[in-house]
């Protein structure tokens, strides 16, 4: 993402989209009632042809799909010759707009950060005897890609076939796959990986790290990422930091550290004991006055999506958890 211009004070932002993870930062940053100002096509009153033109729309809803964002709302300011009503934009990369909105503190940090983060590929091939996962886990989420399973014979049975074949499919599936990322991670249980990664050709194997795993699909996916295995091959990236901060979250909990979660936390945050707020994406729309205490109490606020397993663990905490400063008697 690129910030053409900005002005905090006035909540204005012109923004250049770059590429598809840019759009699920910004799916978190517009919202309803704010406006946006973008170039698009409009019928004009004759109703003969379209202009191509600048309009403002007052946000009413989003709609987020893999390569655009659909911003839709009321007209509220455009040329005299063209309908007024409601509009959709497609917001796409290489798309410029411009928006309004009144900024928390942690949607203008998250706007800056998504103009520094890199965006990434990294696809994981969870192997085991006779079975295959492969995810490709990005800055924007995580997508199933294929399964692959086959029948591969026990220790007993020497004189049957050895899983070899079955080791070609998933090096062939890998190499198809490989090309489009920046690495690769082989895991999973036994040496089934090893084995595998044995076939591949090097310009794979330079961008391939092996990590442990006791067990394949997307348990083991969740356990490789929580094992850094991410972070590894990521110098920053998002589902490994939401990943590791709600780890250390359920690992307080458990031995009834400085943390809390759900509606005491609320209480909490205006008592200025919350040091770092945790918030899922849904929650954040509806809990913008506990955002702002939070921040006007020093805190920080981290958001947590929901689509990997941290993130779906904390929804089942109500969607908020914090760190404290102190825990009130």
């Amino acid at each position: 993402m690129e910030l053409l211009k900005t002005d905090r004070s006035d909540g204005y932002a012109k923004i250049r989209v770059e590429n598809e993870d840019d759009l699920w930062y910004l799916k978190d940053i517009i919202g309803k009632g704010d406006r946006v100002k973008a170039m698009t096509q409009r019928t004009k009153l004759d109703g003969r042809e379209k202009k191509t033109l600048k309009l403002t729309l007052g946000v009413e809803k989003m709609n987020y799909e893999k390569g655009r964002l659909r911003v839709t709302g009321e007209i509220t300011h455009a040329a005299d010759d063209v309908e007024l009503g409601y509009h959709t934009f497609n917001l796409e990369p290489g798309k410029e707009f411009e928006l309004w909105k009144e900024f928390s503190g942690d949607e203008w940090s998250r706007l800056q950060e998504a103009e520094t983060k890199e965006s990434y590929k990294v696809l994981f091939c969870l192997v085991e005897k006779g079975k295959a996962d492969l995810f490709l886990v990005e800055e924007s989420g995580i997508s199933d890609l294929s399964k692959l399973q086959e029948n591969i014979p026990g220790k007993l049975y020497d004189d049957q076939e050895t899983g070899e074949e079955f080791h070609k499919e998933v090096v062939s599936v890998i190499e198809r796959s490989a090309e489009g990322v920046d690495n690769v991670v082989l895991a999973g249980p036994g040496f089934q990986k090893q084995k595998v990664h044995n076939l591949l050709p090097e310009d794979v194997t330079d961008k391939t790290l092996i990590e442990d795993t006791s067990s394949t699909g997307e348990t083991g996916l969740n356990e490789a990422i929580k094992r850094g295995a991410l972070k590894k091959v990521v110098e920053e990236s998002r589902v490994g930091e939401e990943t590791g901060l709600v780890k250390d979250f359920l690992e307080e909990l458990e031995q009834n550290g400085n943390v809390d979660y759900g509606e005491p936390v609320k209480e909490l945050a205006g008592q200025g004991a919350v040091k770092k707020l945790l918030v899922t994406q849904e929650k954040s729309r509806e809990e913008q006055e506990l955002i702002s205490t939070v921040e006007q109490q020093g805190g920080d606020v981290e958001m947590i999506h929901t689509d990997h397993e941290a993130g779906k663990r904390l929804e089942n905490f109500g969607g908020i958890a914090a760190f404290l400063r102190y825990k009130p008697k």
